[in-house]
């Protein structure tokens, strides 16, 4: 176990000579680097207070009914629920243990007050929503001296149409009271209000949307979900979009799919480069009510790649050697999930899952899910 000592210590080294040693987890030594950079110091503690904003409105519809459920869950114990905007700005904050409240109010962790990591260092909130990432700091993990004695967990919020960053939800308490299942309780509570943003979303639009955030969790290419009232699409989409009409778009891709459930459509005008595009039916009531999009760049005449099978230009030894199958499993296995639970969320057998589960372990010449968790975190996959 890391002794406060030796991360105080090495906080001490970063801070002096520019270096870290191997007592601090790299996503913390990555954190202090930019606090450093921020021109922040662990001795001063200057929290920012803002009055909140009119454009938090949705954030916080769709969290108060998970955080109402929540808080009274951890009534009886020495835990603090909070919601935080995109900027690090606290909107909400449950907490019934009167000796917690004290301690928060002391380190300003409050409504109305900033935890972005540039203001105040390294922090699970101000973490995770500069890494995108859920973030567990625990006592001397913190940058600021004035946080040492605090613990907390927190999970990014992500838009579910547009899979920006909306906000973070946090877990934090004493040190001394830190327990690993916050982190599991966060992201599952983030999912819940993901599902609540989806929900709050109009009837006719609700079935692509869902669709769409199902696709999106194993879709590392460029995804759009398409109908004739909306578009949504990933980061990766995003950048491929000149801003074309959606109404024609879609009306492309509506007529690519009459009388069929999947299609190859060749869509050169609409979006930058030369694509291929998979488009699977999204069917309501026997009608065609929306599609999904995945890209495909096809070569041209000029790229010395041209017909070449990207499949054989991939590692076969090493975590750059997975594909996209087995880096969405190993996500999950990581997560926690059982194979029967990865099986019922990838929709397939279990069978199948134990096959690639095999496949990843001689991939990265391993034998454990602990050795898999290690090496994912080591390759900044998969946050802690």
């Amino acid at each position: 176990m890391r002794q406060p000592q030796d991360l105080r210590g090495a906080l001490g080294e970063l801070l002096n000579d520019g270096e870290v040693n191997g007592v601090v987890r790299p996503e913390i030594a990555a954190s202090w680097s930019r606090s450093i950079a921020s021109d922040l110091h662990p001795d001063r503690f200057d929290v920012p207070y803002e009055a909140e904003g009119a454009d938090n409105d949705r954030l916080i519809g769709a969290a108060q009914p998970i955080v109402r459920r929540l808080a009274d869950d951890l009534a009886s114990t020495s835990m603090s629920l909070l919601v935080a905007d995109k900027r690090g700005h606290v909107v909400a904050r449950s907490v019934d243990d009167g000796r917690l409240r004290s301690r928060l109010d002391g380190i300003m962790l409050a409504p109305g007050f900033l935890y972005r990591e540039n203001c105040i260092g390294t922090n699970a909130i101000g973490t995770a929503l500069e890494e995108r990432a859920p973030s567990v700091v625990v006592g001397t993990e913190h940058f600021a001296d004035a946080l040492t004695e605090m613990a907390c967990a927190a999970v990014p919020i992500f838009d579910p149409a547009t899979g920006s960053v909306l906000g973070a939800i946090d877990l934090t308490c004493s040190a001394r009271e830190a327990h690993s299942l916050m982190l599991a309780l966060v992201k599952h509570a983030a999912h819940e209000v993901e599902q609540q943003l989806v929900r709050a979303n109009p009837e006719a639009d609700r079935l692509l949307l869902e669709r769409f955030v199902g696709a999106r969790r194993h879709t590392r290419g460029p995804l759009v979900g398409l109908s004739g009232q909306a578009m949504y699409t990933n980061a990766r989409a995003a950048k491929l979009l000149r801003g074309p009409d959606r109404s024609a778009l879609w009306e492309f891709v509506s007529a690519g799919l009459v009388n069929r459930s999947a299609a190859w459509l060749e869509l050169p005008t609409f979006f930058e480069g030369s694509w291929s595009v998979a488009c699977e039916a999204i069917v309501d009531g026997g009608d065609v009510v929306g599609a999904l999009l995945r890209f495909q760049a096809r070569p041209t005449p000029h790229d010395p790649a041209a017909g070449i099978d990207r499949r054989t230009r991939r590692p076969t030894f090493g975590w750059e050697s997975l594909n996209e199958n087995e880096l969405s499993l190993a996500e999950l296995i990581v997560d926690g999930l059982s194979n029967r639970e990865a099986a019922a969320r990838l929709f397939v057998s279990h069978h199948t899952i134990d096959f690639h589960l095999r496949q990843i372990y001689q991939k990265l010449g391993i034998h454990s899910r602990v050795d898999l968790a290690r090496i994912a975190i080591e390759h900044g996959a998969i946050a802690m």
